[in-house]
């Protein structure tokens, strides 16, 4: 749902910068970044995560918001940087808020990989989750009460085995030499 918040992010940054003329380029991102916020939360939670139900605060929304905030102050600092040298090498309004939007885009482009690691290994992902099933560890040769010599690792078909050599007993089969 990063295409969502990228999108929602630069239409409401070149509205309330350059169109409606909100206030400062990084008073804009700030308002921007919060808009798209509200929606890559849910999205991300709902769609991309699959989670379901009621958000825990301290698990998911406080760590979610506090990467968004962070994400957010990089973003500004880079905007800020942008428009104060938007200033004295564009000539009009449009190349200026151009140059604040492509700081914008290219700071999230920049977090993106560091932002889905984050959520998806600590927030949203299969080891976020305590309730998540863990796949059952294949039991040991002893358990199947094997000598450890003759323990089956794979289970495999054996039919196109037993058509290469039909000579082979059933014993034969489910106990090969080893």
């Amino acid at each position: 749902m990063s295409v969502v918040s990228t999108l929602t992010t630069q239409v409401v940054l070149f509205l309330t910068y350059h169109v409606w003329s909100v206030g400062s380029a990084v008073e804009c991102n700030v308002i921007a970044t919060v808009v798209a916020s509200v929606p890559a939360y849910y999205l991300n939670r709902s769609w991309t995560w699959g989670k379901k139900g009621r958000s825990n605060i301290w698990a998911e929304v406080v760590p979610f918001w506090t990467i968004a905030l962070v994400a957010m102050v990089l973003s500004t600092v880079a905007v800020g940087v942008a428009a104060h040298n938007a200033d004295r090498i564009a000539h009009g309004s449009l190349e200026r808020a151009l140059i604040v939007n492509g700081a914008n885009l290219i700071t999230y482009a920049l977090l993106w990989t560091a932002r889905y690691f984050l959520l998806n290994r600590f927030l949203f992902g299969s080891r976020a989750s305590p309730d998540a099933p863990t796949p059952p560890a294949p039991p040991l040769a002893e358990e199947l009460g094997e000598p450890a010599a003759m323990a089956v690792t794979e289970t495999t078909p054996v039919t196109s085995l037993e058509a290469d050599l039909p000579g082979l007993s059933a014993t034969d089969r489910a106990h090969p030499a080893v």
